[in-house]
């Protein structure tokens, strides 16, 4: 990890502890907070110890969100997100190239069918969404939709998942923005998702990079 990355995460953390204790936020919402920072920062090298780093934070956040009282969110962290970074982590070490992985492109056929695909289920779970009166249902369910997509491409090594990733975190960075305004001790989840937003698109930069190398290694 380069000298600027460190710095950019000790900015980071020191930004989320400092405004945690201001908002008299709990401890128990930013602590695994500053495991993402690692998480984001490997992850942003398409580097595969990112994911399992997330695995095992996968598991804090359900501690987290058992103690919150927030089910549903422990559930999927806990059965999905936990498990499939877990299998990221070795299928991109079965298939390593250097610290990331052999990646794959969709045909044009291929993505066309999947990005129609995803816009029809983010209109079918916005529409459920707004049925139960969510109150950031359009936002919402794109991130929810796009929380079990995303990763799923991941582990398959698809480019395509930093596309989408992008836009799950410009998504999470606005609902961060409105629950702010709501709840000014959410400034926290702010200010990680200004981070992560970072992150992504580096990640994107990253993953582009590394599939131009393996394109040239492999003709």
């Amino acid at each position: 990890m380069k000298n600027y990355k460190k710095i950019i995460i000790v900015i980071t953390g020191i930004a989320i502890l400092v405004t945690g204790i201001l908002c008299k936020q709990e401890w128990f919402l930013m602590a695994p907070l500053f495991i993402s920072l690692f998480v984001m920062a490997f992850q942003s090298e398409a580097n595969r110890i990112g994911v399992l780093i997330g695995a095992v934070n996968a598991v804090f956040y359900t501690g987290t969100y058992i103690y919150m009282g927030v089910y549903a969110s422990a559930a999927s962290g806990l059965l999905f997100s936990f498990p499939i970074q877990l299998m990221t982590f070795f299928r991109w070490k079965k298939n390593a190239y250097k610290s990331t992985v052999q990646f794959r492109r969709m045909s044009t056929k291929a993505r066309i069918l999947f990005f129609t695909g995803v816009a029809v289920l983010w209109a079918a779970v916005a529409a459920v969404f707004y049925c139960l009166n969510y109150e950031y249902a359009l936002l919402d369910s794109l991130t929810f939709l796009l929380g079990f997509i995303v990763p799923v491409l991941t582990w398959l090594a698809y480019i395509e998942y930093t596309y989408l990733w992008i836009v799950s975190a410009v998504v999470g960075l606005l609902l961060n923005v409105q629950m702010v305004i709501n709840d000014y001790r959410q400034t926290t989840y702010l200010i990680y998702g200004v981070y992560a937003l970072y992150c992504v698109v580096g990640a994107y930069i990253s993953v582009q990079k590394f599939y131009k190398e393996q394109q040239g290694f492999n003709s």
